[in-house]
Protein backbone atom coordinates (compact mmCIF):
# COMPACT_ATOMS: atom_id res chain seq x y z
CA UNK A 1 0.00 0.00 0.00
CA UNK A 2 1.56 3.37 -0.89
CA UNK A 3 1.96 5.62 1.96
CA UNK A 4 3.95 9.16 0.50
CA UNK A 5 3.44 10.69 -3.05
CA UNK A 6 6.00 14.20 -3.09
CA UNK A 7 4.41 16.47 -5.41
CA UNK A 8 7.68 18.52 -6.47
CA UNK A 9 7.06 21.54 -8.54
CA UNK A 10 7.78 25.38 -8.47
CA UNK A 11 4.34 26.02 -9.86
CA UNK A 12 1.43 26.52 -7.32
CA UNK A 13 -1.10 25.94 -10.37
CA UNK A 14 0.59 22.39 -10.88
CA UNK A 15 0.19 21.28 -7.48
CA UNK A 16 -3.28 22.67 -7.86
CA UNK A 17 -3.76 20.31 -10.62
CA UNK A 18 -1.92 17.06 -9.22
CA UNK A 19 -3.80 16.98 -5.86
CA UNK A 20 -6.64 16.44 -7.32
CA UNK A 21 -6.03 14.35 -9.67
CA UNK A 22 -4.11 12.37 -7.24
CA UNK A 23 -7.02 11.90 -5.37
CA UNK A 24 -8.99 10.43 -7.85
CA UNK A 25 -6.92 7.37 -8.87
CA UNK A 26 -6.06 7.00 -5.30
CA UNK A 27 -9.79 6.25 -4.17
CA UNK A 28 -10.13 4.62 -8.11
CA UNK A 29 -7.24 2.07 -6.96
CA UNK A 30 -8.37 1.83 -2.80
CA UNK A 31 -4.93 3.15 -2.02
CA UNK A 32 -4.22 5.19 0.72
CA UNK A 33 -1.63 8.16 1.06
CA UNK A 34 -0.54 11.26 1.90
CA UNK A 35 0.01 13.95 -0.70
CA UNK A 36 3.26 15.93 0.16
CA UNK A 37 3.50 19.11 -2.39
CA UNK A 38 7.13 20.76 -2.18
CA UNK A 39 8.64 23.49 -4.20
CA UNK A 40 11.92 22.47 -5.18
CA UNK A 41 14.60 19.83 -5.14
CA UNK A 42 16.26 21.09 -1.76
CA UNK A 43 12.67 21.11 -0.51
CA UNK A 44 12.51 17.61 -0.84
CA UNK A 45 15.52 16.48 -0.30
CA UNK A 46 15.35 17.82 3.30
CA UNK A 47 12.38 16.15 3.17
CA UNK A 48 14.00 12.54 2.67
CA UNK A 49 16.45 13.24 4.68
CA UNK A 50 14.28 13.52 7.69
CA UNK A 51 11.56 10.84 6.46
CA UNK A 52 13.52 8.61 4.02
CA UNK A 53 12.23 7.12 1.05
CA UNK A 54 8.69 7.75 -0.46
CA UNK A 55 6.24 5.47 -2.37
CA UNK A 56 6.44 7.72 -5.14
CA UNK A 57 7.57 11.12 -6.24
CA UNK A 58 6.05 13.46 -8.94
CA UNK A 59 9.13 15.40 -9.99
CA UNK A 60 9.52 18.95 -12.05
CA UNK A 61 12.41 18.78 -14.44
CA UNK A 62 13.14 22.57 -14.66
CA UNK A 63 12.97 24.41 -11.03
CA UNK A 64 15.11 26.93 -9.09
CA UNK A 65 17.00 26.63 -5.56
CA UNK A 66 17.58 22.94 -6.95
CA UNK A 67 16.34 20.75 -10.19
CA UNK A 68 14.80 17.38 -10.62
CA UNK A 69 18.29 16.53 -11.84
CA UNK A 70 20.03 17.42 -8.95
CA UNK A 71 17.48 16.07 -6.38
CA UNK A 72 18.18 12.56 -7.97
CA UNK A 73 22.10 13.38 -7.81
CA UNK A 74 21.48 14.00 -4.14
CA UNK A 75 19.49 11.17 -3.07
CA UNK A 76 21.64 8.39 -4.75
CA UNK A 77 24.62 9.75 -2.36
CA UNK A 78 22.24 9.44 0.51
CA UNK A 79 22.16 5.27 -1.02
CA UNK A 80 18.68 5.94 -2.61
CA UNK A 81 17.64 5.25 -6.25
CA UNK A 82 14.09 6.97 -6.86
CA UNK A 83 14.15 6.52 -10.34
CA UNK A 84 12.14 2.95 -10.58
CA UNK A 85 8.90 5.11 -8.84
CA UNK A 86 9.59 8.35 -10.33
CA UNK A 87 7.38 10.40 -12.47
CA UNK A 88 9.43 12.99 -14.16
CA UNK A 89 7.05 16.13 -15.27
CA UNK A 90 8.83 18.57 -18.11
CA UNK A 91 6.94 21.35 -20.14
CA UNK A 92 9.90 22.02 -22.19
CA UNK A 93 11.14 19.36 -25.16
CA UNK A 94 14.93 19.91 -24.20
CA UNK A 95 14.75 19.24 -20.30
CA UNK A 96 15.00 15.36 -19.96
CA UNK A 97 18.13 14.46 -22.04
CA UNK A 98 19.59 18.31 -20.96
CA UNK A 99 19.15 17.96 -17.49
CA UNK A 100 19.50 14.30 -16.97
CA UNK A 101 21.06 12.98 -19.50
CA UNK A 102 20.24 10.48 -22.08
CA UNK A 103 19.51 8.33 -19.15
CA UNK A 104 16.77 9.61 -18.05
CA UNK A 105 14.69 9.49 -21.74
CA UNK A 106 14.58 5.78 -20.04
CA UNK A 107 12.86 6.94 -16.66
CA UNK A 108 8.86 7.32 -16.54
CA UNK A 109 7.57 11.02 -17.76
CA UNK A 110 5.15 12.99 -19.17
CA UNK A 111 5.11 16.24 -21.19
CA UNK A 112 3.41 19.16 -19.55
CA UNK A 113 0.55 19.60 -20.10
CA UNK A 114 -0.39 16.26 -20.20
CA UNK A 115 -4.58 14.64 -20.29
CA UNK A 116 -5.55 12.75 -17.17
CA UNK A 117 -5.92 9.00 -19.05
CA UNK A 118 -2.13 9.51 -20.00
CA UNK A 119 -1.36 10.50 -16.26
CA UNK A 120 -3.09 7.80 -14.63
CA UNK A 121 -1.77 5.36 -16.77
CA UNK A 122 1.63 6.34 -15.64
CA UNK A 123 0.69 6.07 -12.42
CA UNK A 124 -0.62 2.59 -12.83
CA UNK A 125 3.01 1.52 -14.44
CA UNK A 126 5.03 3.22 -11.33
CA UNK A 127 2.71 1.30 -8.77
CA UNK A 128 3.04 -2.04 -10.86
CA UNK A 129 6.95 -1.83 -10.89
CA UNK A 130 6.68 -1.20 -7.19
CA UNK A 131 5.03 -4.82 -5.85
CA UNK A 132 6.69 -7.56 -5.45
Amino acid sequence: MLKTILTVDDNEKVHDVLEPMLEIWLEDNDLEMTIVKLCNGAEALAWVKENGKPDLVLLDVRMPVMDGAEFLRQVAMLGYDFRPFTLLLTGYADDLEQHLGTDALLMKHLRKPFMTPEFFAALDNLNAARKP
